[in-house]
């Protein structure tokens, strides 16, 4: 056997002689210091992680977003208007030659 096999054979062997005369009650206010421990701990640490790479990616649209607009900023200031009533888009569709 193992070092760590002897001595754990020997604490469990000391665990089972120990006397089980001990007080069961629950000291007085014990559940008052829980909630209250419970509501000082820190709320969304596990979202910590996620909130960072939302923040980023939220970052990351918005410079999409304005350099899409950049990009086309030509065309947005053009009249589209003329250019869409003067075609003859059912004659383009059909034209097959």
């Amino acid at each position: 056997m193992s070092q760590f096999e002897q001595q754990w054979q020997r604490l469990t062997a000391l665990a089972r002689q120990a006397p089980a005369d001990r007080d069961t009650a629950v000291p007085p206010g014990f559940a008052t210091r829980v909630a209250a421990r419970a509501g000082a701990l820190p709320v969304g640490t596990p979202w910590l992680f996620l909130e960072r790479f939302a923040l980023r990616g939220l970052v990351v649209a918005a410079v999409f977003g304005v350099a899409a607009v950049a990009f086309n900023y030509s065309s947005l200031l053009s009249d589209q208007g003329e250019d869409y009533a003067s075609t003859d888009t059912v004659g383009e569709l059909l034209d097959l030659s």
